[in-house]
This record gives C-alpha cells, sequence and structure tokens, in this order.
C-alpha cells in the first residue's frame, strides 16, 4: 500500500459578510474564525511521514468569515493539494447558490507572477472542494529552500466583476538539505588526546546505495543518475540527485531512498557521489 505523506493548513480568513435579523447570535458568533501569522512561509517536507499544520492569515478585508483548509501531501506523480473551504456568507444563502462562479482556487507552482494554475471548487455539502496534482517536473527545486507554492483562495470568481475576498498561504516544499550544502554545514571536528577512527574508503561509504536504489525507482535505461550524499554518524544529513536526462519524478523517488539508508558509522562528515 502506497504510503501517502500530509501537510495540513488551517486557512482563516476576513469578509465583509452584515448580520440580517434573521441570523442568530450563534451564527453570527459563527462567523468568527482564528487567524494565523501573516509573515509566515510554511515548510513542508516531501519525505515527512507525519506532515504538518499551521494556521495562515486572515484576510485583510474585514470580518472573519472565510475559510478552508488546504492539505499537501506526496504521492508518486508530484504534489497532491486538496482544498476545502466554507464561506459563511455562502452557507446562509447571502450570496446565491451559484458556486461555480463565486469560488476558485489558484495555485502557483513557482509563485505570483509566473502561470497559475485554475482550481474550480465544487459545491459540497459542508462547503467547497477542489484538488489539483503539481507534477514534479513543475517543481523548480528539490532541496534547500525548495519549491514556493502560493495557494489563493477567492470567495469570488475573478471573472464575476465582483470583490472578492482572500485567503492566502505559501508554503516551500523541499525534500531536505542539499549534498553540498550538508557538507558545508557539518564541521569536522577533531579532539586533541583522542585516538581518532579509521578513515573510511568511498566504496565504503557508499556501499548501501546499489543499484536496486534506482531501478526501484523506475530510472530508464537510456537515463544515468548522479548520487551526492553527506553522512555522518550512520545517517544521511543531505542529498542531491541529478538525472539526466531531467527526470525530477525520479530524482525525488532516489531522494528519499538514500535519505532513509543506513551508512558506515563515523563521526565524521563525509561526502560520496555515486553514478549509475
Amino acid at each position: 500500500m502506497r504510503a501517502r505523506l500530509v501537510l495540513i493548513f488551517l486557512v482563516s480568513c476576513g469578509g465583509t459578510a452584515a448580520t440580517t435579523p434573521t441570523q442568530s447570535a450563534a451564527a453570527a458568533n459563527a462567523q468568527v474564525h482564528t487567524c494565523g501569522n501573516g509573515d509566515t512561509t510554511h515548510a513542508y517536507d516531501l519525505h515527512d511521514p507525519d506532515g504538518d499544520e499551521a494556521l495562515v492569515p486572515c484576510s485583510k478585508s474585514g470580518a472573519r468569515d472565510y475559510s478552508g483548509i488546504v492539505h499537501i501531501e506526496t504521492i508518486p506523480e508530484g504534489v497532491h493539494i486538496t482544498i476545502n473551504a466554507t464561506d459563511d456568507e455562502v452557507d446562509m444563502g447571502a450570496l446565491g447558490s451559484d458556486v461555480k462562479n463565486r469560488d476558485a482556487v489558484i495555485v502557483y507552482p513557482k509563485g505570483p507572477g509566473s502561470k497559475a494554475i485554475e482550481v474550480p471548487l465544487m459545491k459540497t455539502k459542508d462547503g467547497y472542494t477542489g484538488d489539483r496534482i503539481i507534477p514534479f517536473e513543475d517543481l523548480d527545486k528539490l532541496t534547500d529552500e525548495g519549491t514556493k507554492l502560493d495557494v489563493a483562495i477567492f470567495d469570488h470568481d475573478k471573472s464575476s466583476g465582483q470583490q472578492s475576498e482572500e485567503l492566502h498561504v505559501s508554503v516551500s516544499v523541499s525534500a531536505g538539505k542539499s549534498c553540498e550544502k550538508a557538507f558545508e554545514e557539518t564541521p569536522d571536528t577533531m579532539e586533541m588526546g583522542k585516538a581518532q577512527e579509521k578513515d573510511l574508503s568511498a566504496d565504503q561509504l557508499g556501499a548501501p546505495i546499489g543499484s536496486g536504489v534506482v531501478t526501484s525507482c523506475g530510472l530508464p535505461n537510456d537515463a544515468s543518475s548522479d548520487i551526492c550524499v553527506t553522512m555522518k554518524d550512520g545517517k544521511a544529513l543531505g542529498a542531491t540527485i541529478a538525472v539526466t536526462p531531467t527526470n525530477k519524478k525520479v530524482a525525488a523517488c532516489i531522494d528519499k531512498a538514500v535519505r532513509h539508508l543506513k551508512y558506515p558509522m563515523s563521526h565524521r562528515p563525509n561526502r560520496i557521489h555515486k553514478k549509475f
């Protein structure tokens, strides 16, 4: 069974709803939602099996009636984004029932200003939902700062001409430190008066990375891979995978595999390269 990695962002936002005489005090109070820190860019680890969650900021437009949850999970094809949103104004009939023309989600795989993906939100009994898969090939970078995704959820379709509220969350999608950065940031310390352990050869250090790692990830017969891993104390501290011709889906799979291997014990940082 395929393991699915999930990251949940709780989204809360402002609105402009006015309480009508027919609304109860309980309904009015239900329109107030908690807001997160607007200055935060959340981090999503492509290989983290536990996921994460964070509140995102409310809209700047006023009352807090528009909210949602954005799920981000890693699947074999790439990053799967699922949006579930609710709007108290619509739930109480203030905006009508034509949800298709009023609510949409726009995902920016490479940041605002680049080509966007529009994801319509469809009506459900609890609100609206929509989803989209961003293929690995659309992720600009897999390591270090990764690829920043900006998700904007509007309570009206942008083509409607109506003023809209917006929920917005930014997340950096990354597999972790690159091989190069991990090696640069890990000091090689030696204790005076203490017997130093014997250096391990490149063959010993790279022994856990066998051809099965790349074949299990579907490396094409006409492609090659260059694997760089920085390790210490038997664990990978960083990895960089280059596949030629470029194949980020295979690279992400190999990256996950080599980060979870057990390596020969050494208290000194070591960096090794293997090619297949």
